[in-house]
């Protein structure tokens, strides 16, 4: 097909968008091309002509994408209504391909998978892996069960998720978590007592958050939102105040950390409660680490998502192999490979060149002394490994067993390995742990370094100048 394309693709300007690409390569398909079982089921799904028509916005920019995709392919306009319902279909049922860090590469179309429905409690997760796409279960499925997938952003609240639902794939999402009104500790319960995974996998996750522990939080702060209702809506100005301040953090770098610092402490009724798991919290803390990588802060850049993954994503995506935790995990064990490979005078001056919400020079020293001692005290080479053993753990779950992405992890994995091999009998314990959970030794040293690394996290409430 590309041999086709790239005729087109070199005598224009730039690169057409997406879309347009698509069309193009549908365009150019012979006709003995078309007639397969899948390539035909295309014109069985739903297209949404009507509703789009609706959108006098969408429906302008499918029409230019279609005029590009005919002018370019010199397809000729006789086949415009073909493009145009193509380009609608697409709008609703082609997926987005992404790297394993959810960085965005291309795009995916394939009328099975487009068959499966949405649901805010979904039993599946669409993964791509390279040129290759899989379906993963959540949970264990039982015979005849029909596979969901999530359309949207879980982390989003129940009217949010509801508005761009209808928006963008025009139907009202009627699953239990959106019936129930559901918010994340209540979701995240219901999902431990239907969808627990009992294996070994799952011991290897508790060294860092031990599951019965985080089943404890969820239900302390279920009955905390339970008798105080107010705190599950944002009042709207403090919702108008955070946007203002996370568009500022995504348009100005040199202000946008202190911004978004600013942002979540404006959030004080969440804070004083501890509940971090409803929007837009992670989305703030997701940003505020985003804006520490952009500034090259990394040791910030690490807490922030230490404290996410711990106080948000642990609760808003409840499956331990979620991919979308097991990629916050691995991104987490990356930023502690670089962090270990600074020199004690580098990782100085990473802390000192924090930006914090505290409001004296004092507070703000001493903070960044604490946080030079906890670094200190953790063995980061030796927190690597374990977070890494942790994520391979996962990952044949969560993105396939010989897939690109755990190829790897198991690279890093025996990096590490090399490297512990000349550092005592650390490497060797962990190795070992690795072939087998159940091994105590391993596990004690496991749950040693993860102590630490919770520690950090708690460092996350001086950084705001909570405390």
């Amino acid at each position: 097909m590309h041999s086709r394309e790239c005729k087109i693709l070199k005598t224009l300007p730039g690169v057409p968008p997406t879309a347009v690409r698509a069309l193009i390569a549908m365009l150019l398909r012979k006709e003995e091309e078309s007639n397969g079982d899948e390539e035909s089921d295309w014109k069985g799904l739903e297209s949404h002509v009507g509703e789009l028509k609706g959108d006098v916005k969408r429906w302008e920019e499918i029409m230019l994408q279609a005029r590009a995709g005919l002018g370019f392919a010199k397809a000729g306009p006789g086949r415009m209504e073909e493009a145009m319902r193509w380009l609608c279909v697409l709008s609703t049922n082609a997926f987005r391909i992404t790297l394993p860090d959810n960085t965005p590469v291309g795009l995916c179309f394939s009328p099975t998978l487009a068959r499966a429905n949405h649901s805010c409690t979904p039993n599946a997760f669409i993964v791509f892996d390279s040129r290759t796409v899989s379906l993963p279960a959540l949970r264990p499925i039982k015979k005849d069960e029909e596979i969901f997938i999530s359309y949207i952003d879980p982390t989003e609240d129940h009217a949010q998720r509801q508005s761009v639902l209808k928006q963008r794939y025009f139907f009202t999402c009627k699953c239990m978590r959106c019936e129930g009104d559901e918010i994340a500790y209540e979701h995240f319960l219901r999902c431990q007592k239907e969808d627990l995974y009992e294996n070994d996998s799952v011991a290897r996750m508790d060294v860092l958050c031990p599951e019965q522990e985080v089943v404890k939080v969820a239900e302390r702060r279920q009955a905390t939102l339970k008798q105080n209702p107010a705190l599950t809506s944002i009042p709207p100005v403090t919702s108008s105040k955070t946007l203002a301040l996370l568009k500022k953090g995504h348009t100005n770098q040199q202000d946008g950390t202190l911004a978004l610092l600013t942002a979540l402490r404006s959030l004080s009724s969440y804070k004083d409660d501890g509940i971090f798991a409803l929007p837009p919290y992670p989305e703030i803390l997701h940003e505020l680490y985003l804006s520490c990588i952009d500034t090259q802060t990394f040791t910030p850049a690490l807490i922030t998502l230490l404290f996410l993954f711990l106080n948000s994503d642990i609760f808003i995506y409840p499956q331990a192999h979620h991919p979308v935790r097991v990629v916050r995990l691995y991104t987490i064990t990356k930023l502690l490979k670089h962090i270990a490979s600074l020199t004690p005078t580098e990782l100085l001056q990473d802390i000192s060149s924090i930006q914090t919400g505290t409001q004296s020079s004092s507070a703000d020293l001493s903070l960044k002394e604490d946080m030079a001692k906890t670094f200190q005290a953790i063995d980061l080479i030796t927190a690597f490994h374990v977070l890494a053993i942790i994520v391979w753990s996962e990952a044949s779950k969560s993105h396939g067993e010989g897939s690109g992405f755990v190829k790897e992890i198991e690279s890093e994995v025996r990096d590490v390995e090399e490297v512990q091999s000349l550092r005592g009998k650390t490497g060797e314990v962990l190795r070992r742990w690795m072939g087998d959970a159940g091994d105590l030794e391993g596990r004690k040293e496991a749950e040693r370094v993860c102590g630490g690394l919770r520690a950090l996290a708690g460092l996350m409430g001086r950084i705001l100048g909570w405390v």
